[in-house]
């Protein structure tokens, strides 16, 4: 749980000192007012990345060389989570120590959504790679290890197809690959399984949903799922085909999650109020995949509210009302009037606490 945030020179925020308790805390203010900057501010310090831009270098205040995030966390134990960006550099630590990106991911999990999400609905695959990446990841922060050495694999695999040399290397890169695809695709699909259950409660639990939403994972190549000998054999059927293309033409950086919404496309189907609380739902899901797993996430809500009626207002709040820590921005404080919340007033980057 977050209990205290500290930033200096990110984004519009003004340097001051917020305590956080349990339960929804509620930021209203104008659009511009900062309200965003203090989500991505938590995010920031918790992952060490922006939910905004792939540049941490962006989020600088104007004119200011770099930045500073400090939160303090309570969990099993006190914990101090801090995040610079300075000179062109990133810096984290836990309790003033450095740390690697694991060890720092593991003290404060954060489940954000933002209306750029939207996109793993009705995106490219590789937004829903990337979501099932996100959940592998909270859920055990010890899987950006296998991210990295999949990748790591899967780029030397490609610098090799693009000069091809001896056919033993490329035997070989294709070894290294099966190993650790094999474990990210069982990875990702014991995920999917765990969300798909709980997406279906979800959406029960609401009653908003005129369809069943249906979740199927898609690994490539299928037999994948059967073991890293099995994708071994699988990438050597398809090598020659590879080095006559000069690229990787299966693994994982090929599935896809396939989301259905009464057997059809949601993209083809569902109106722009039912594709965002069903974006909704499906982040609500991940986030309780994560609780089940003992990894309590804080919740935050970027503008959740926007286009949304007031029949599904009340179904969101159905969706998220057992956080035990949730942070939601709005800049329409009339549809929140029947909230029991915390609630805070963002003006020009300051935010203080209404009592």
């Amino acid at each position: 749980m977050l209990v205290q945030l500290e930033a200096r020179d990110f984004r519009n925020l003004e340097p001051q000192s917020l305590s956080f308790a349990p339960g929804l805390h509620l930021v209203l203010g104008d659009n511009g007012a900062g309200k965003t900057s203090l989500l991505e501010a938590v995010y920031a310090v918790a992952t060490s990345r922006s939910f905004r831009t792939s540049r941490l270098a962006d989020c600088r205040r104007h004119g200011a060389t770099g930045f500073e995030i400090r939160a303090e966390v309570a969990s099993a134990a006190r914990a101090r989570l801090e995040l610079t960006w300075q000179d062109g550099g990133r810096q984290r630590s836990v309790n003033h120590r450095q740390t690697s990106l694991a060890e720092h991911l593991a003290v404060l999990p954060v489940v954000a959504w933002t209306a750029a999400d939207v996109e793993v609905l009705v995106g490219a695959p590789a937004e829903r790679r990337r979501f099932l990446d996100r959940g592998i990841v909270g859920l055990r922060p010890a899987a950006i290890e296998v991210l990295s050495r999949f990748r790591q694999a899967l780029a030397e695999k490609r610098r090799w197809l693009e000069r091809p040399g001896p056919a033993a290397e490329l035997d070989a890169w294709n070894r290294v690959l099966a190993g650790c695809a094999a474990e990210l695709i069982a990875r990702r699909a014991v995920y999917v399984d765990a969300l798909a259950a709980t997406l279906a409660a979800t959406l029960a639990a609401c009653d908003v949903a005129t369809a069943p939403i249906e979740l199927r994972y898609r690994p490539s190549p299928r037999s994948g799922l059967a073991g890293s000998e099995s994708l071994l054999a699988a990438l050597g059927s398809v090598a020659s085909r590879e080095i006559r293309l000069g690229q990787p033409v299966i693994g994982p950086h090929r599935d896809e999650l396939e989301i259905l919404w009464g057997g059809h496309e949601i993209r083809r189907v569902a109106s722009a109020g039912e594709r965002k609380l069903l974006a909704l739902a499906l982040v609500a899901a991940h986030g309780k995949v994560l609780e089940a797993g003992g990894r309590i996430p804080v919740y935050l809500l970027d503008d959740a509210d926007a286009e949304l009626d007031r029949d599904r207002l009340r179904a969101l709040w159905t969706i998220f009302g057992t956080a035990r820590q949730l942070v939601a921005t709005s800049s329409r404080p009339a549809v929140w009037e029947a909230l029991d919340a915390h609630r805070w007033r963002c003006r020009r980057g300051r935010l203080d606490e209404e009592k």
